[in-house]
């Protein structure tokens, strides 16, 4: 009995030192910049609706090297103890009792060791560290929109937001701001030439991702309530709450108070991450996702994430122009897939340009978001109809445009406003991240913001100064991980 007791703490012991080790190593070379926090997240939020292929992945390339790893190390560090071998025999008592300890040292060594490698290799400390720092940035600097006057003219503009999955500046060309040879998304690229592009630079460029906003959620948060998406060790999963930030005032509940209709496509399950609960509870939006595909005989099974991006943009313009028909301005707010990371999704009729499959993608998502631009300018709401078009987050793609040594470059979102119903004065070398979008948007649909400022937003096309304008952005980092009472009491509050 003691034998087996001390047989399973060794194997224990042994596939939480493997099972650390090499799933670390796995995230952290598939995922780009990957942060702690995310994984935080993701721990605790509903996960119902992930890409299966990451799974599969996951298995494929970790979980056996975790079993054998753990089989042969046991075998060599159980064997001696469990059979009585000849060797073994000739050892009084003291010399198998040293035996046991040996192995068991041994296996809680291994252990100690693949868990500090593991530390070491991601952000954890500082990630404690920064729980235990508190600061009053957050406090000090928001903006309730709830308490805000934000003015509407008499006639409503209708507003269609197109989330673009991990679309980054660096897909533009070298000669418009970007770090590819050849432009990746030439079509983008012209929308951002002939309309409206807040641009860190003298050139094409976008939006920076602070802390809380560099995954989709936490960027859905950003760009629609203009605060960065945080939770501490110690709250409970988002997914069990019955209110998601419930301190929040989002665009879209500015909109629904001024008589909009909120809408949500995605060709995914909404209820991933909670998003379903980030925009049913901040706007009461109509969503429509994966779900509602299947339960309309519209798809039969999951595709990637659920539905790709070929039937995504065409069900968009059905259900715009159902909303066109309606009596009332709309916000169509919309989210696409097939840029995610591993490597994307092709669809059958993406052109076939390049040697790799994730640069045809991009591509590809370019010459969708392209001809759906052209489709609504032909339609005969465009007039009165403002478009954003805006990179979530920066692409997860490991190893993809990775800077080299000395190399200069600041990556950022695409960031594109169409059709706005005001002049923008200074859109070059604009130091903005994607929370500044919030009040921004508003702005563009023709809304007068008091004091032009929303949450942690700042509205671009006013002359104040961003929050990265005015502290920078390695200090607003800096102090946006960590700890804020405010925040978690007045922003959070989902208990």
């Amino acid at each position: 009995m003691k034998k087996r007791i001390i047989g399973i703490f060794i194997v224990f012991c042994l596939l939480v030192a493997f099972g650390v080790t090499i799933s670390v190593d796995w995230l952290y070379n598939t995922f780009e910049n990957l942060t702690f926090d995310e994984i935080v997240f993701h721990l605790k939020v509903p996960m119902e609706g992930t890409d299966t292929s990451l799974i599969y992945t996951y298995i494929k390339e970790c979980l056996w090297k975790i079993i054998l790893a753990t089989i042969v190390i046991s075998f060599v560090l159980i064997y001696p103890i469990a059979k009585d071998v000849k060797i073994i025999k000739e050892i009084h008592t003291k010399g198998r009792k040293r035996t046991i300890i040996a192995s068991s040292c041994l296996a809680v060594l291994i252990m100690i060791v693949s868990v500090n490698k593991a530390v070491n290799a991601t952000d954890i400390k500082a990630y404690i560290s920064n729980q235990r720092d508190s600061s009053t940035l957050i406090e000090d600097e928001y903006v309730d929109p709830s308490k805000t006057e934000i003015d509407f003219p008499e006639e409503k503009r209708n507003l269609i937001y197109i989330f673009l999955e991990s679309m980054e500046s660096t897909f533009y060309s070298v000669k418009d701001g970007g770090l590819s040879d050849k432009d990746l998304i030439p079509e983008i690229s012209k929308l951002a030439k002939e309309n409206i592009n807040f641009s860190n630079t003298d050139k094409l460029g976008g939006a920076y991702t602070l802390y809380g906003t560099t995954w989709t959620v936490g960027a859905m948060t950003a760009q629609t309530a203009g605060v960065p998406l945080k939770l501490t060790i110690d709250d409970n999963s988002l997914g069990e709450y019955n209110v998601f930030l419930g301190g929040v005032y989002s665009i879209g509940q500015v909109l629904e108070a001024n008589g909009y209709h909120n809408f949500l496509l995605l060709g995914s399950e909404s209820q991933f991450a909670g998003r379903n609960k980030l925009f049913t509870q901040h706007g009461n939006y109509e969503i429509w996702d994966f779900n509602s595909a299947l339960e309309e005989n519209r798809v039969s099974e999951k595709i990637w994430w659920g539905f790709t991006d070929d039937m995504l943009f065409e069900i968009a313009k059905e259900k715009i122009l159902n909303l066109a028909s309606q009596d009332q301005p709309f916000n169509f707010t919309m989210l696409t897939a097939d840029t995610h990371f591993q490597d994307g999704y092709l669809c059958k009729d993406c052109p076939n340009k390049f040697d790799e499959q994730y640069k045809n993608v991009i591509a590809c998502s370019s010459k969708r978001v392209g001809e759906f631009i052209k489709w609504i300018q032909a339609q005969d709401f465009y007039d009165n109809t403002t478009i954003v078009i805006a990179g979530d987050h920066l692409s997860m793609q490991s190893n993809f445009f990775e800077l080299e040594e000395g190399q200069n470059y600041d990556k950022t979102t695409v960031s594109i406003i169409i059709n706005s119903a005001i002049e923008a004065e200074n859109t070059k070398s604009r130091l903005y991240s994607t929370m500044d979008l919030y009040p921004t948007t508003l702005a563009a649909l023709g809304a007068t913001i008091e004091g032009n400022r929303l949450g942690l937003g700042t509205n671009l096309f006013s002359n104040e100064q961003t929050l990265i304008e005015k502290y920078g952005l390695e200090y607003l980092n800096s102090e946006l991980m960590k700890t804020s009472k405010f925040y978690n009491n007045k922003i959070l509050v989902s208990k």
